[in-house]
């Protein structure tokens, strides 16, 4: 069995795009697990933080993603926003919206984020912190600033779902092995995070308007960037009171930057939009037998240079404006 993949990358948050439906594809949930894993196993000949299987046959085009250990998400912002270029190229026009965990997104071409980078905004479902819909067991409607003890001592985290689940901590100083503790303690709570929940540490930069995010996914660990992660720290950040939900802030993690902002309605409700990059790294056709014994070299992978190298450009400004702020990350 052949497969045409598109690896593509948003903030470095690298995802694989299938054309067609899951269950056309494979017979059983397991077959689809597997040819994730497969793919994105970073020991094998590929690798990537996920994968989006897209029906493109619809007057709306349907989305589904799944974790690299072959659990299936709701939502992966950063993977939208390249899920939204493709079939925005495709279509030949600027907007249109897109069906994937159960909502309905909008996505749109917006100018060039520098010389060379495709560009995308993904307007999200309304950002909610009910405790019905961020199953962290606690006794009120909402779980907000407040200490979880079996997660950690002293952090003050905040629930909310953009629509997966996610806790969000600002902290003064990031530690990055403090937020690997804390998310894999996540995963292994399921009394206290019943559907679990990515993790993510927000500390403000000195610089007005900016903000530095990053996130232990679940089912995925470390990413360089998680788009979900940048909306629901958005989304805390504002709540906490530390900016206006309106204001575009920007938003630096490894993998790169985004802009986001929330817009607010009469009743309270918040809108989230992620405006980042959607650049397209390799076409390949792979062999499924073939590919678990496969280099990489033995691949037919077409690299797309020239994207690569505009990213890369137009990332360098984004990692020097960390180092500045003092934050490391040690090497894994």
């Amino acid at each position: 069995m052949k497969f045409e993949l598109l690896k593509a990358h948003g903030s470095s948050n690298d995802i694989f795009i299938v054309d067609g439906r899951p269950e056309r594809i494979f017979s059983t949930p397991a077959e689809v697990a597997d040819f994730v894993r497969l793919v994105c196993d970073r020991q094998g000949p590929l690798g990537g933080d996920g994968l989006y299987f897209v029906d493109d046959s619809r007057a709306v085009p349907e989305a589904f993603f799944f974790n690299p250990d072959g659990s299936s998400a709701k939502l992966c912002g950063n993977g939208l926003r390249c899920v939204g270029r493709l079939v925005l190229e495709r279509r030949g026009v600027d907007a249109l919206d897109v069906s994937t965990g159960g909502g309905r997104f909008r996505v749109e071409r917006i100018p060039q984020v520098a010389a060379g980078v495709w560009s995308v905004a993904v307007e999200l479902p309304p950002v909610t912190f009910r405790a019905a819909d961020v199953p962290v067991v606690t006794t009120g409607a909402e779980h907000v600033d407040t200490v979880i003890p079996t997660l950690h001592p002293a952090l003050r985290f905040t629930g909310v779902a953009v629509p997966n689940s996610h806790l969000v901590a600002v902290v003064d100083d990031y530690d990055e092995n403090e937020l690997v503790a804390v998310g894999g303690a996540a995963a292994g709570l399921p009394v206290v995070l019943p559907a679990g929940a990515n993790v993510s540490f927000v500390r403000p930069l000195t610089t007005p308007g900016e903000i530095f995010v990053r996130t232990f996914e679940r089912g995925a660990g470390l990413t360089p960037s998680c788009g979900s992660g940048v909306v629901a720290s958005r989304a805390v950040y504002s709540r906490l009171g530390h900016a206006p939900a309106d204001e575009p802030l920007l938003v630096r993690n490894p993998g790169g930057c985004a802009r986001s902002f929330l817009t607010p309605a009469a009743d309270g409700v918040l809108t989230p939009r992620l405006e980042g990059n959607a650049t397209f790294v390799y076409r390949a056709v792979v062999d499924l037998e073939q590919l678990a014994h496969a280099e990489p070299g033995d691949l037919d992978i077409d690299v797309l240079t020239d994207e690569i190298s505009a990213y890369a450009l137009f990332h360098e400004d984004n990692l020097r404006a960390i180092r500045a702020a003092g934050i490391t990350q040690p090497e894994r």
